[in-house]
């Protein structure tokens, strides 16, 4: 599938070749035109919402997130806006047979010295129950350990582990919200160590992105816990 590059309003515009305008989609939105059903975000910078245009269901974001400290800022002006790239990259995974992420639609970046001041996706919509949702996910404890192991074999990763981003659908698992930006093999790095932390899984992982993220956290504990002796 084609994805079509274009400029307005100040932004970059990047969407899936489609009979849909999802331009149109995320225009009417804006004006209010369309009316949201709000989703929690977890950030004041950043809102989501469930819409359903003519009977398919997306989630709609508009992200402001921009972490001020000195190295990711350097990081975002070497690496670029981070949502065009993602959407490339779930396309090309999905070419080779991905389809255990939500699909993504359109990325609407305002950029200025390579960081995005203001993005606005439009994403599939993911029917199902969030694994958060449920008292007890032991059972799908393996079949979670499948779907990263499957995500990182396609160059993705989640970066962000919890059991919210954890769709349970008709056809299994599914991942959402992947924030996998900077270094991809410290982001899968990040996944490994989350599982294993809080779930007890492990991805027998043991490459140096692995090690240095373990160090890395280990020094953390430690400062913490000198700060908390004085």
């Amino acid at each position: 599938m084609n994805i079509l590059k274009t400029t307005g309003n100040g932004f970059t515009i990047y969407q899936k070749e489609s009979d849909i305008d999802y331009l149109k989609i995320v225009h009417d939105y804006k004006c209010g035109q369309i009316i949201g059903q709000p989703l929690n975000s977890g950030n004041p910078q950043r809102s989501v919402a469930k819409i359903v245009v003519d009977g398919i269901t997306y989630v709609i974001k508009c992200e402001k997130e921009r972490d001020t400290r000195l190295e990711k800022r350097i990081s975002r002006f070497f690496s670029g806006p981070y949502y065009s790239q993602l959407l490339y990259r779930v396309t090309r995974a999905q070419h080779l047979g991905c389809d255990i992420t939500n699909d993504i639609y359109l990325v609407a970046e305002k950029v200025k010295y390579r960081e995005a001041l203001e993005t606005w996706i439009l994403a599939e919509y993911v029917e199902g129950t969030t694994l958060s949702e449920l008292k007890h996910i032991n059972q799908y404890y393996d079949e979670i350990k499948g779907v990263i192991n499957k995500l990182h074999s396609y160059d993705l990763a989640s970066n962000d582990i919890h059991a919210a981003n954890f769709i349970l659908t008709e056809n299994g698992i599914k991942i959402i919200d992947l924030s996998d930006s900077g270094n991809l093999a410290l982001c899968q790095a990040n996944d490994a160590i989350a599982l294993q932390r809080f779930y007890g899984i492990n991805l027998e992982s043991n490459s140096w992105a692995f090690q240095l993220v373990k160090l890395r956290n280990a020094m953390r504990q430690f400062l913490r816990r000198t700060k908390r002796k004085k």
